[in-house]
């Protein structure tokens, strides 16, 4: 028994504990930088050596069994071990945590400072890898192909972490200067007299926007000129056109502050009170694989952030500051 043993070395047992995290050969092999069949010939050296199948394939990957389990905090402790042992014999510099994101254009730039410039909770720092958003980011996501994500809705899979990050509080019609829905009495009727250009911030399942949501159940014909995950583009769009685009959330305001081709009409209270009563929120969704303190301080930093551009869009228009929900709160 002790000569099978001897064939579970650091890098099969590393298998067997990402085949336990991450549930899927794939990604497993992309955690270790090596191929498919390598991952697959050391999941057969275990079954060998511990003579049991201790996973069980599923349609998108592999399952424990009882035994897998088990064992896991053993390989784990192990493993420490082994790291321990590389981190006593050299003098180097603790190499950088490795975190990838999958974000939209509004949230890329303040997950990289954030975690860059303000989490100094991981040893040796964190370097971020971020990925644009597409349809499958929640599938390689609970795959542990990819980090984190952000989105408005939560995913709600047993390896991974929904956190609430904050509400969308503002709703803002942005037009080129000079259009009449900038001075109308009721800008969330008038819209409908335009075409419209929409930020398709969720393409999970082709949700439609709210506001088409909207329309439909109000029976009104509503013509839609553009749908990107750019707010930028949407934003250029209308500054060259009579198309009216409807954006959401204070995240957005840096997109049109201070251009001279475009205004805005603040519709938050008309569209609370016509369209969505209950605010949508912002979710960082986490892989459990990642450190749970990192995963913490940066729910906690994008939060702190989010009302800080919150703030600030109302101290320019000279408004009361929302108030923020106490705490974070987890979905699992």
């Amino acid at each position: 028994m002790l000569k099978k043993v001897n064939r579970l070395d650091y890098f099969t047992l590393m298998v067997l504990a990402g085949l336990v995290e991450l549930k899927n050969g794939s990604a497993v092999a992309d955690r270790l930088h090596t191929t498919q069949s390598k991952v697959s010939r050391a999941l057969n050296c275990l079954r060998e050596v511990l003579d049991d199948e201790l996973f069980i394939r599923q349609k998108y990957g592999f399952e424990p069994n009882s035994v897998a389990l088990r064992i896991y905090p053993m390989a784990q402790t192990i493993l420490e071990q082994y790291d321990k042992m590389i981190s006593a014999t050299r003098n180097t510099v603790v190499a950088p945590y490795e975190l990838t994101v999958a974000a939209h254009e509004q949230w890329s730039m303040m997950v990289f400072n954030c975690v860059t410039h303000q989490c100094c909770c991981v040893e040796g720092g964190v370097n971020v890898n971020v990925q644009p958003w597409s349809e499958n980011v929640s599938e390689r996501l609970c795959q542990g192909k990819i980090d984190c994500s952000i989105s408005i809705e939560p995913i709600r899979h047993e390896m991974v972490d929904d956190v609430n990050i904050g509400d969308i509080t503002h709703f803002f019609l942005v037009a080129r200067v000079g259009h009449p829905i900038l001075t109308s009495a009721d800008p969330l009727t008038d819209i409908f007299d335009y075409k419209i250009g929409l930020v398709n911030s969720n393409l999970q399942n082709n949700r439609l926007h709210r506001i088409e949501e909207y329309a439909h159940e109000q029976g009104i014909k509503l013509r839609v000129a553009l749908k990107s995950p750019s707010l930028r583009m949407v934003v250029d769009h209308a500054s060259k056109s009579d198309d009216i685009c409807v954006l959401s959330s204070a995240m957005a305001y840096e997109y049109f502050e201070g251009r001279e081709d475009v205004d805005f009409v603040d519709v938050s209270s008309q569209w609370r009170d016509a369209i969505e009563q209950q605010p949508e929120s912002y979710f960082l969704h986490c892989h459990r694989s990642v450190t749970p303190l990192l995963a913490q301080c940066m729910a906690r930093l994008l939060t702190e952030k989010l009302v800080d551009i919150q703030h600030h869009y109302e101290s320019s228009q000279g408004l009361p500051p929302t108030i923020a929900k106490p705490g974070l709160s987890v979905l699992f």
